[in-house]
């Protein structure tokens, strides 16, 4: 009855999670990677650095789904589907958890001054209990707010959750079945009773085809591991080498890189069709200057990772005879020591600190974080060896997330995160107990276990309204305006790839909208592949520019492989490059984004002028314009929703509009079109109603 009740509670809450996540679905591209993800989930394409080929193969299978709903709405589902099974998941780990206490800890009698309350921990934890606790500790993390944001548009971490849960209940599973081996052991009979470290394994290697920081989960497990089979000696390594096998099939579904590569896909970003490309895009090269490239960030992290290594493995191999507080006042020091380093440490490091503190009190619903601090004192008596599993996973993620330099760094955090929601539960297990002398018949207990449910409900309710994708469209408005903006076959260079130019690869190829333009992302040209890419899908203009191409692969050649380059050249051929899109094109319509026009460094056809069109700046010949005026110049009508939330993202999205419409405005009076600059005054007002430059053509206008 007991194993009925586990799983019709586990459907139970997988069931309301998903029906939630349903009602907040995005339906269509978000920003960052949305939709590059989706384009190449959708023609089986490669996906930038770590190429994520698990992702890619599941997204594809996603795509084809026989539904009537766009292939980004299918991928978006996959992430609610994958979200859902994470809480699944998460409800055998926390049942497995909670139904294995310590037994070597409580009344040692080398411990001389044990507290008395720790007699009590060998016993089972009330069914009652431990279901109403493991519910409300699935709720608080189906519901926190990263969790719940992940679930809601395509990405690679949802199905990086639930590999990151089913590892830690596999793994914590194989610790807790004794490693079989006996001399002379058939192959099968030795595979079957050692079947959850093996799985484990193959799992490992799966879930580092999907996502690298599959590594965060390294010094737990290995800990954990040595520990747990610490007496098995030589033979260990037998287990080992049959995990080895196991672990290098699951980690084989890389190799639909470089054989996607050869096929010429679509999309195939690092192209990496040889073993020099192939470990580039592996090992994510691209995106490594922002990962620990802050000044001292190194010194830093190994300190505390050694601290924190340090106080585990003594905490560990000293469990049977130190006093039981020991464990709890590792914490509050490893605690300590991150707060004193981190909020101190280079620009960087301090700021991603800073955003990951400042974001555990909204999280989880106002406050519920604190249930988290006597969680840790509780699972500290509860358990000492997964106590120290879940310290090695919160703050093995913590420390090395806060090295990364990025904007969207929260979804770095999710094992952190997860790890934390395990203490929330271990708090209300801690209020239990305090109350267990009031707590003596079931009823009472039904009602605490509802309580926890109800308490565990409040970020559902406290987070709805943040993580509501199911009327966003922000991205797709800007793409569409953009490609409004664009005239038939012309020529877009911008460098907003959270913004639009990640989407365009998904509404430009997949959905054949706008198959006119060209549009190319300057910083990309950077990249070598990038030019395979132009030379398939814009073959034309890669043809047009083949001589200045054939100048800068040289150089970025010497970049890419540190060979020691010429400052100068490299910059001198990159903007001649970049400017031959331009030039070299006179019969399609050029325009740059805003962020290119502000940069002075490396202007784009620096001989051209720029005039605001709309969301983009033209860019005209001199001789072209008569009186300052362009004889063509043409006033759009752009559809978007305004948002106040205070995001980096939204904000900048909102900046872009009143920015460009504010100078298309004042581009407009000059020319004396007063009525059509008084349109796009309101519209730039109703982006940003504080902008400054809008404020002041209202002014000028008499709006």
């Amino acid at each position: 009855m007991l194993k009925n009740t586990k799983v019709i509670l586990s459907l139970s809450v997988s069931i309301i999670v998903f029906i939630v996540y349903l009602f907040t679905l995005a339906p269509t591209v978000f920003f960052i990677d949305s939709g590059e993800l989706a384009a190449v989930a959708s023609t089986l394409g490669i996906a930038h650095p770590t190429g994520y080929p698990l992702f890619t193969i599941i997204g594809h299978l996603f795509s084809m789904l026989p539904v009537s709903a766009s292939e980004i709405y299918k991928l978006n589902l996959m992430s609610a589907v994958f979200c859902t099974l994470a809480v699944f998941m998460f409800f055998f780990l926390l049942h497995l958890i909670y139904s294995y206490p310590q037994k070597d800890i409580p009344g040692n009698k080398k411990v001389k001054k044990a507290p008395k309350q720790n007699v009590q921990h060998n016993q089972q934890v009330p069914s009652i209990i431990k279901y109403g606790i493991v519910l409300a500790s699935c709720l608080v993390l189906a519901f926190s707010k990263t969790f719940w944001g992940a679930a809601n548009s395509v990405e690679v971490y949802p199905i990086h959750v639930f590999f990151i849960i089913t590892l830690m209940f596999i793994f914590l599973k194989a610790v807790i079945t004794p490693v079989k081996i006996s001399e002379g052991e058939s192959q099968v009979s030795f595979a079957k009773n050692n079947r959850y470290y093996l799985l484990f394994a193959l799992l490992l290697g799966l879930s580092f085809t999907n996502h690298m920081t599959t590594i965060l989960l390294a010094p737990a497990c290995i800990i954990f591991f040595i520990f747990a089979n610490r007496n098995q000696k030589g033979n260990i390594s037998r287990l080992l080498i049959f995990m080895a096998i196991c672990f290098v099939i699951g980690f084989s579904v890389y190799l639909y890189l470089p054989i996607r590569a050869n096929q010429s896909p679509e999309f195939l970003w690092g192209n990496p069709y040889n073993f020099e490309r192939f470990y580039w895009h592996l090992t994510g090269k691209q995106f490594s200057v922002w990962i620990f490239s802050a000044q001292g960030s190194v010194p830093v992290f190994l300190l505390l990772l050694s601290a924190l290594l340090g106080l585990s493995i003594y905490g560990y191999i000293k469990r049977n005879n130190i006093n039981p507080n020991y464990h709890f006042i590792a914490f509050i020091v490893i605690v300590f020591l991150s707060y004193l380093l981190l909020s101190s440490a280079n620009e960087v490091v301090a700021k991603q600190f800073k955003t990951f503190t400042s974001s555990l009190w909204v999280e989880f619903g106002t406050g519920i974080v604190l249930l988290a601090i006597p969680g840790v004192f509780k699972l500290s008596r509860f358990n000492v060896k997964i106590f120290y599993f879940t310290l090695l996973t919160f703050f093995g993620c913590m420390l090395y997330s806060v090295n990364y330099d990025i904007h969207d760094i929260y979804s770095y955090f999710l094992l952190s995160y997860i790890t934390i929601a395990i203490w929330i539960g271990f708090g209300i297990f801690y209020i239990f107990e305090l109350l267990s002398a009031q707590l003596t018949d079931n009823t009472k207990k039904i009602a605490f276990a509802a309580v926890s449910i109800l308490i565990a409900l409040s970020p559902l309710y406290s987070n709805y309204a943040v993580n509501d994708e199911s009327k966003n469209y922000f991205v797709e408005e800007y793409t569409m305006n953009i490609f409004r903006n664009i005239e038939p076959d012309g020529i877009v260079i911008s460098t907003q790839w959270d913004f639009w130019l990640s989407a365009s690869w998904y509404f430009h190829f997949v959905k054949n909208i706008r198959s006119d333009i060209i549009v190319i992302d300057r910083e990309l040209l950077r990249r070598s592949w990038y030019f395979t890419f132009l030379e398939r899908n814009y073959p034309e203009i890669y043809n047009n520019s083949k001589a200045e191409i054939d100048r800068f692969l040289p150089e970025l050649y010497k970049f890419e492989h540190g060979i020691p380059y010429d400052q100068q050249v490299i910059m001198k051929t990159f903007t001649d490059l970049a400017a031959s899109f331009v030039i070299n094109n006179p019969g399609r319509k050029a325009y740059i984004t805003w962020e290119i026009d502000q940069n002075k460094q490396e202007p784009v056809a620096a001989n051209y002028l720029r005039i605001p069109e709309g969301l983009v700046f033209r860019l005209v010949k001199p001789d072209a314009m008569k009186n300052n005026i362009l004889s063509d110049y043409k006033v759009y009508d752009f559809n978007f929703t305004p948002s106040r939330i205070k995001n980096y993202y939204y904000e900048t999205l909102m900046q872009s509009y009143a920015l460009m419409l504010s100078s298309s405005a004042n581009y407009l009076m000059s020319m004396n079109r007063i009525e059509e600059a008084k349109k796009y005054v309101t519209l730039a007002l109703t982006a940003n109603p504080n902008y400054p430059q809008a404020l002041e053509l209202k002014r000028r206008l008499n709006l």
